[in-house]
C-alpha cells in the first residue's frame, strides 16, 4: 500500500512538473528541430561536369567600396566537402600571413580526384588577392580499391598549419590534417582515421597514415582539432557504428599527436576520455582549444551529463575538461549551467518582456522557468588569461534532445565563457537568429557557428550563418554574421550602433548564398586591424561539384569596439568599468536602511549582508532592475549592535558598503 502511494505521489508530482512547463501560445509558428544523423554511407562518389552558374536573387550591387571581396577557392565533388558539421578546415597563420583550406577534392586537382581524395587551397600575403592563392593541391588520394567505396576514402577532415616556434620561413611550415576514412570497410561506415600532412612549398612532400578501428576503442569523425606548439590535439566520439547505427559508448576519444622532427610529423597516442550522459544519450559536437601559450586546454562537448541539472534533462548544454599542463591530464567534467536559479543571466535575461508575454501562454512565466537548449554544433577558444570561450546558440527547449526556431530571437548565439578559469561562467548576447536549419536536397547545415581569436588572445571574433528574409523560416539563402569582443576593454562591436552582428556578405557576390561557412581559429593582426579569414561554399547543386570561396578584407579596428558588456571584464580594472554606484542611508541605522542603487545599464541584483568575521546574516535576491536610479530597504530590526557589510552584486560585480546598526 505505502509503494501504491509512492507511485501515486510521484505520479502527481509529475503531472505538475508538466503542467508548470512553459507552453507556447496557439498561433505562434513554431518548428522543433532535432539534430541531424551524420552521414555513414554516401551515394557512390562520381565527378560532375557541371557548370557554376549563378542563381544570386537580386540583392548584388559590385560598385559599393564597403562590399568585402569574394575570391575563388578549390571544388568539392559534392556540398560535404565542408561536411554537415563545423570543423576546423579554414588555418591562418599570423607569423607567415598565410592561410590554408583543406577540404574534400573535386573537379579542377591534378589528376582528377574522386571526394575521397584531400585537398589543400594555400593563400599567401593573407590570401589577398586570386594571384596570392594555389587551389586544389592534392594532398592525399585514396589507393586500396574497392567497390563502390575505396577501403580509405577519406572524408569530413579536420586541418592546421604546423609552424615551428620563431619560424617565418613557409618553407619549414606544414599543412597537418586528421579525418576518418571507411576502416576498410569492416563496419558499415566510418570507423577509421587518415593522417598526414603536406609541406606549405614542397607539395609532393607528404605523409598518409592508417589507423583502422579495430581493435577498439571504435572511432568515427572527429570533430574537435587544433595545433599548438609542438602538439596537435583531436577529439572524436567513441561511438559504434557496427551495426549502421552510432551508440554512443560514454566517453569521446582523445589523440595528442607530438611532432617527430624526424619524420616532419605528428606522432599520435590515444586514450578514451569520459563523459557519462544520461542513459548513454549520444553527444551532440565535441571539441578542443588551447591557450596562446598551449599550456591551458578545455575539452567540450554538447551533452546531458549526469551531473547536470538543466530545467529538463533531454537537452544539450556545455560540459568541459580543463587540462594545465598542455594535454597531458585532464581534470574531471564539469557541466554549464544555462537555465534555472542557477542559470546565465545573459541567457535567462535575453528574452524581453513583450517577447515573453508574446510568445507564451499565460501566466506568463519567469526567466528562471524557461527551459533552454544549445543547437547541435559549437566552437571554444581559448583567451590569454587561460580563460574558455564557448560560442553557440541557445534556444528554447521544448524537450526531446530538439530546439524551437521558426520565430526571430527564439535561438541567440552567445559567447559563454569564464573569467576564473572554469569556476563561474557568464555569457554575452552576439546575436539573434531569424532561422536555424538550410535543407539542400538531402543535404542540411545548421547555423555554423565559429569562435576565433587573435594571436595573443585578448580578442575574440564569432561568426556564424543566418539567413534575413522576411517570411524566410528556413536557413536557405544565408549570409555570414560577425561580432567581435575585446577583452581588455570588456567592450562589443555592433552594427552601426545596434547591438548585433555585422552581415559580412551583405550585397557581396555571395549574398544570401554563403552556404555552409567556416572561420579560421587564429585571424591576421595588423597593428589595430583584426582581419578575419572566412570560407564559404558555394553550388547550383548540392549533389554536384561545389566551390569554396574566399572573404579576404572583412576586417573590426579598435575603434569598432563600442559597446560595453554588463559582465565582470577578463583581466580588466573594474574601476574602468563601473556599471553601478551604491549607497546605504541612514547610517548608523536602528530599524530600516535603505539602499540607494544608480545603474547604467539594466543588470540582475542580489544583496548580502555579513558580519565582522564575514558569516551572511541575509541574502535578498532582486532579479533583473532596470537602468537609472533604483531603491530598496533592508530591514535590520533583527540585527544585533554592530558593524555590518551591505555587498550589492550587480552582474556578478560587487559594490560593498559598511553599516552601523545601533
Amino acid at each position: 500500500m505505502k509503494k501504491l502511494l509512492l507511485l501515486s505521489l510521484a505520479f502527481i508530482i509529475g503531472l505538475a512538473v508538466v503542467a508548470q512547463r512553459p507552453q507556447i501560445k496557439n498561433g505562434v509558428f513554431v518548428r522543433n528541430y532535432k539534430k541531424d544523423q551524420k552521414v555513414t554511407i554516401e551515394p557512390v562518389e562520381k565527378i560532375s561536369p557541371s557548370a557554376f552558374t549563378a542563381k544570386h536573387s537580386g540583392l548584388k550591387n559590385g560598385n559599393n567600396t564597403n562590399i568585402v571581396t569574394v575570391l575563388d577557392l578549390g571544388t568539392s565533388a559534392n556540398v560535404l566537402g565542408y561536411s554537415s558539421g563545423s570543423r576546423t578546415m579554414v588555418w591562418a597563420d599570423d607569423d607567415l600571413n598565410c592561410i590554408i583550406n583543406f577540404h574534400r577534392a573535386g573537379p579542377g586537382a591534378t589528376p582528377p580526384s574522386l571526394s575521397g581524395y584531400y585537398a589543400t587551397d594555400l593563400g599567401v600575403n593573407m590570401g589577398a588577392s586570386q594571384a596570392d592563392w594555389t587551389n586544389q593541391i592534392l594532398s592525399t588520394s585514396a589507393t586500396m580499391v574497392s567497390s563502390p567505396y575505396y577501403y580509405d576514402a577519406s572524408r569530413y577532415p579536420c586541418a592546421a598549419i604546423y609552424n615551428p616556434a620563431g619560424n617565418t620561413t613557409l618553407a619549414n611550415a606544414y599543412c597537418a590534417f586528421f579525418g576518418p576514412n571507411f576502416a576498410n570497410l569492416v563496419v558499415s561506415g566510418f570507423g577509421g582515421y587518415t593522417i598526414g600532412r603536406m609541406n606549405l612549398v614542397n607539395h609532393a612532400d607528404t605523409t598518409k597514415r592508417i589507423k583502422w578501428y579495430n581493435p577498439t576503442p571504435y572511432t568515427y569523425i572527429p570533430d574537435g582539432f587544433t595545433i599548438a606548439g609542438n602538439y596537435a590535439y583531436m577529439v572524436d566520439g567513441d561511438n559504434n557504428v557496427e551495426s549502421g547505427s552510432v551508440v554512443y559508448q560514454d566517453s569521446v576519444i582523445y589523440g595528442r599527436g607530438v611532432w617527430n622532427t624526424t619524420t616532419k610529423d605528428f606522432d599520435y597516442t590515444y586514450k578514451q576520455i569520459a563523459f557519462h550522459t544520461k542513459d548513454m544519450y549520444n553527444i551532440a559536437d565535441n571539441k578542443i582549444a588551447a591557450s596562446p601559450d598551449g599550456q591551458t586546454m578545455y575539452m567540450s562537448v554538447l551533452g546531458n551529463d549526469v551531473n547536470g541539472s538543466p530545467l529538463i534533462d533531454s537537452t544539450y548544454y556545455p560540459i568541459v575538461r580543463k587540462s594545465t599542463d598542455g594535454g597531458l591530464t585532464w581534470g574531471e567534467p564539469k557541466a554549464i549551467q544555462l537555465d534555472g536559479p542557477n542559470g546565465i543571466a545573459a541567457i535567462k535575461n535575453c528574452y524581453s518582456d513583450y517577447f515573453l508575454a508574446n510568445f507564451f501562454t499565460p501566466p506568463t512565466p519567469s526567466r528562471d522557468e524557461i527551459p533552454y537548449t544549445c543547437a547541435f554544433e559549437h566552437n571554444i577558444s581559448v583567451d590569454y588569461m587561460g580563460n574558455p570561450h564557448i560560442a553557440v546558440a541557445v534556444g528554447y527547449a521544448p524537450g526531446g534532445y530538439s530546439i524551437s526556431s521558426g520565430v526571430d530571437s527564439l535561438i541567440n548565439v552567445f559567447d559563454i565563457y569564464s573569467i576564473n578559469g572554469g569556476t563561474t561562467w557568464q555569457g554575452v548576447f552576439l546575436g539573434s537568429l531569424k532561422t536555424f536549419r538550410g535543407t539542400w536536397a538531402t543535404y542540411t547545415s545548421d547555423n555554423r557557428v565559429y569562435i576565433a581569436r587573435n594571436k595573443v588572445g585578448d580578442k575574440m571574433f564569432v561568426t556564424w550563418n543566418d539567413t534575413h528574409i522576411d517570411g524566410e523560416t528556413n536557413n536557405q539563402n544565408p549570409d555570414v554574421w560577425a561580432r567581435g569582443f575585446d577583452l581588455k576593454t570588456n567592450k562589443l562591436t555592433t552594427d552601426n550602433g545596434v547591438n548585433g552582428g555585422t552581415n559580412v556578405t551583405f550585397l557581396c557576390d555571395i549574398t544570401q548564398e554563403a552556404y555552409w561557412q567556416c572561420t579560421s581559429p587564429i585571424i591576421f593582426t595588423d597593428n589595430n586591424k583584426y582581419t578575419i579569414p572566412i570560407c564559404t561554399q558555394w553550388f547550383a547543386d548540392a549533389a554536384a561539384d561545389s566551390k569554396f570561396k574566399y572573404i579576404p578584407d572583412f576586417s573590426y579596428v579598435d575603434s569598432d569596439f563600442t559597446l560595453l558588456v554588463p559582465n565582470p571584464g577578463v583581466g580588466v580594472d573594474q574601476k574602468q568599468i563601473e556599471i553601478a554606484s551604491v549607497n546605504v542611508y541612514p547610517n548608523p541605522v536602528k530599524d530600516i536602511a535603505k539602499v540607494s542603487l544608480s545603474l547604467t545599464q539594466n543588470a540582475n541584483v542580489t544583496v548580502e549582508v555579513t558580519n565582522l568575521v564575514g558569516k551572511q546574516m541575509m541574502s535578498l535576491n532582486k532579479g533583473n532592475m532596470s537602468s537609472g536610479s533604483q531603491q530598496f530597504s533592508i530591514d535590520a530590526t533583527n540585527l544585533t549592535s554592530g558593524i555590518y557589510f551591505v555587498t550589492v552584486i550587480v552582474n556578478g560585480q560587487k559594490y560593498t558598503q559598511k553599516m552601523i546598526v545601533e
